[in-house]
């Protein structure tokens, strides 16, 4: 009986294999929508970085934090 048990293990642990190495995976492709909308986070990081006052300024001054310090 566990031989096979072991020929079971074997078919399917190289089927298995087989798959993960010729079937795409559809969890790491990224669709359209997906990078459009990464693409406008980033820009909305970006933008909010470049006009945010540094921490504990004076909320009354005109500086804005270039992010390059």
């Amino acid at each position: 009986m566990w031989n096979v048990t072991l020929w079971m293990l074997i078919v399917c642990a190289s089927a298995c294999t087989a798959g993960s190495i010729f079937v795409p995976p559809y969890q790491c492709r990224m669709w359209r929508i997906d990078s459009m909308e990464l693409n406008r986070r980033r820009r909305m990081v970006d933008v909010l970085q470049s006009n945010a006052r540094p921490f504990g300024a004076d909320p009354m001054s005109d500086e804005v934090s270039t992010g390059a310090e």
